[in-house]
């Protein structure tokens, strides 16, 4: 069988790239098809074929997707894919809505529907784009939600990345789909160093990541926390941050794994689709303070792996973190959890799912 695959765009390297990787390391012959291939990140992806769409030219000049949205429709009917009997597409953005010829089998393995269109469309008008320009792109962003639905009824079979997608899956596409978690990197992430008195928040350091609240929280407590990542938040949050507060920026895949290792609990604050950073922690050997909604309701066991808190308020999380501190939990509890999203458990259940389809 000739399988090609698709992803969104390689611009960064994320949770989402993870799952490209582990497609490519099954079918290393596929080629990948791509809107745009940001040429800093080539080293990561040697001996791949990579195929992107003509907005490569522009993007060399406009090196931001979101700029040159309008020419996306356009540019997905560019791709050639008359060679192939199967492709499997990684999108939570348009690669999903690629043009495949009539003969060829299309999976999509959903990461979310498309964001900015389906569940936030009035913080992105609100945020992304200036006044003068909304009531156009409102209109535009309505023909974009019409089209997306009507070509996401072309995809023959959908796998949502958490039972959280599926059902946003259902809801704005009316499509089923089978649940395909993805991969936290074992190798990576592993008990490195002893346990130290401070509590870790990472990620990107923007608003709906939430971080404000665990810093207001830990403004009141007085206890240690460290903060890794940055973004455009970090600089407001560096304003409101007490001296307990540790900020360390970017940091590398070792340093991570090292921060999680060393912290009392891991922080994730905010509301997912999936959410790797409970499970790497896990991997690392340390337990998981949770917002209880979304996809950290799939990785955290409440009581075994860590706690939830039902409120995003810095009030809510003090109530957690004094509650963590009056309960142990199992080493062998979390590494258990972790080795359930390896990437040996993604590829069978790719395997699974494509026998399942009459597609192995």
């Amino acid at each position: 069988m000739r399988i090609a695959i698709a992803h969104d765009s390689i611009t960064q390297l994320g949770g989402a790239e993870r799952v490209l990787q582990a497609l490519h390391e099954l079918y290393p012959e596929a080629p990948v098809f791509t809107l745009v291939y940001d040429q800093r990140l080539k080293d990561h992806f040697q001996g791949w074929t990579i195929v992107a769409s003509p907005l490569q030219y522009l993007y060399t000049f406009i090196p931001k997707l979101q700029y040159l949205l309008p020419l996306i429709p356009l540019a997905l009917k560019f791709f050639n894919l008359k060679d192939f009997d199967l492709i499997i597409s990684s999108s939570s953005g348009f690669i999903k809505n690629i043009k495949v010829p009539k003969d060829l089998r299309h999976i999509c393995y959903c990461h979310t529907p498309t964001r900015f269109l389906w569940l936030e469309q009035k913080e992105y008008l609100k945020k992304e784009v200036p006044g003068f320009l909304r009531p156009a792109i409102a209109l535009y962003l309505k023909w974009l939600k019409a089209w997306d639905f009507k070509q996401a009824q072309k995809v023959d079979f959908f796998w949502a990345n958490s039972e959280n997608v599926k059902a946003r899956i259902r809801k704005y596409y009316h499509r089923e789909s089978d649940v395909l978690y993805p991969w936290v990197d074992l190798d990576k992430f592993y008990p490195s160093t002893p346990k130290e008195d401070y509590y870790l928040v990472a990620g990107r350091l923007q608003a709906h990541k939430r971080v404000d609240l665990v810093v207001e929280a830990f403004n009141k407590l007085g206890k240690e926390l460290h903060v890794v990542g940055t973004g455009r938040d970090e600089e407001y949050l560096k304003s409101i941050a007490k001296e307990n507060i540790l900020f360390l920026g970017r940091v590398d895949d070792q340093q991570l794994c090292n921060e999680y290792s060393s912290a009392k609990a891991f922080i994730f604050p905010q509301e997912e689709d999936f959410g790797l950073m409970p499970l790497e922690a896990n991997a690392s050997g340390t337990p998981v303070i949770a917002f209880g909604q979304g996809g950290a309701q799939e990785t955290v066991l409440e009581g075994k792996t860590g706690l939830f808190f039902e409120e995003q308020t810095p009030d809510a999380i003090i109530k957690a973190i004094n509650e963590f501190e009056s309960k142990t939990f199992s080493s062998e509890d979390l590494f258990e959890q972790a080795q359930r999203f390896s990437k040996i458990a993604f590829k069978e259940r790719v395997k699974e799912l494509l026998s399942k389809e009459g597609l192995l």
